[in-house]
């Protein structure tokens, strides 16, 4: 639905982030994640990441439509995982934030349980099956699964976003009603909302 065109407020956007945004946060704050730092970020010039998850935390677009974050243990397990790594293994894909393990539990039991429990949001559990495997790998598909099956509801309609920041994810043909945004591109998308919202109060205002 085109920004600034009328919308059904029973609607709710339901949006998964993909690990490497957890990650960008968690990088840019560093070890260990407090949601005080990351109030105390917002203030400077913070990563597209961590400010599309400022605006995730409202639960809410400016329009007043609902946000929820959704998770999975598959993207849980996995934050965990690459924030642990050594940081200068030598394989990239042993390569992750060093952090201690203790800190790396806190991204899960910190940062994505408050946003999704602040959002209304929820986990769909073990994730069995990839989906959209390939063009995605294993790991990807299993995000992309995650947000297929988010906030299933027949009897509303449904607005499914995945934020990456890994662009053949971005940019794959993909099956599913599934829009792929980079964290810029929701931050954009979630700033436009709010000016044609402004234009709607100043029209409401003149009446």
């Amino acid at each position: 639905m085109p920004d600034g065109e009328p919308h059904d407020q029973a609607g709710r956007f339901v949006v998964v982030l993909d690990v490497n945004i957890y990650l960008d946060v968690a990088d840019e704050l560093g070890e260990p994640f407090t949601w005080e730092k990351f109030e105390a970020a917002l203030s400077g010039a913070p990563c597209h990441s961590l400010r599309a998850i400022a605006m995730l935390r409202t639960g809410a677009l400016p329009d007043g439509r609902k946000v929820e974050v959704w998770t999975s243990e598959h993207i849980d397990r996995l934050v965990a995982l690459k924030a642990s790594q050594p940081s200068n293994a030598k394989d990239e894909r042993d390569r992750g934030l060093g952090w201690s393990v203790a800190g790396a539990q806190g991204l899960i039991d910190i940062l994505i349980a408050d946003l999704v429990n602040g959002t209304d949001g929820g986990s769909v559990g073990q994730v069995e099956v990839s989906y959209g495997t390939p063009p995605l790998d294993h790991e990807d598909g299993c995000v992309y699964a995650t947000i297929r099956d988010a906030g299933f509801d027949d009897t509303v309609y449904l607005e499914r976003y995945c934020i990456t920041r890994d662009g053949p994810f971005r940019q794959a043909p993909l099956p599913g009603l599934i829009d792929r945004l980079y964290p810029d591109e929701w931050v954009t998308k979630h700033q436009a909302i709010a000016r044609a919202e402004g234009f709607r109060n100043m029209l409401r205002g003149r009446r």
